[in-house]
Order: C-alpha cells, then structure tokens, then sequence
C-alpha cells in the first residue's frame, strides 16, 4: 500500500481515499469505510412462526422494497442483491442520486 501523503492511503488498483473518516459501524478496521458495499438487500433474520413454521432461526426474509429506501440500489442482473451506498450513522461512502 502506497502513501501519498499523511491523510491519504492508496491500495494498489484503487482510487485514493481519506483514512480515519468514518465511524465505528463502517470502519473495516483499517480506518477505511466499507460503503459503498454489494450484499443482500434489506432484510430480517426469521423465525418460525405459526404462518411459516418452516423458517428455521436465522433464515433471511427480504423486506418489501417500498421500505428499503434510497440507500440500497439492486442489482439489476440479480434480484434480492445489491449496493448499499452509504453508512447509516456517519453518511459516509456514496452520495445519493439527485436525478
């Protein structure tokens, strides 16, 4: 890894980024934000239930997407995934669409 200067680091192949400006729940422990990051949308971890008895714990169940908001995008190529653009808690990563 390359450094072009105190604030700034550079992985090989990659863009320059700022280091240390992100909080703690997008930091990937090397002081970089992991948004914007590809992942399943926005969903619940079920468990059973009498109207579907057989979830086991932990299966996953999409949210309907009038309630995933402007800060997942999916994948046109494969339904139920996508990028989530930016931290929830800092705004860091991707800015959102003004189209």
């Amino acid at each position: 890894m390359s450094t072009t200067n105190d604030t700034t680091t550079k992985p090989p192949g990659s863009v320059e980024r700022p280091v240390g400006q992100c909080c703690e729940h997008c930091d990937d422990g090397d002081g970089f934000c992991v948004f914007p990051y590809y992942g399943t949308a926005p969903h619940t971890h079920a468990l059973p239930t009498p109207t579907h008895p057989t979830d086991w714990i932990g299966s996953t169940r999409l949210l309907p997407r009038d309630q995933w908001g402007d800060n997942f995008r999916e994948d046109p190529e494969c339904q139920g995934l996508g990028t989530y653009l930016r931290c929830e808690h800092c705004g860091r990563g991707e800015l959102p669409n003004t189209n």
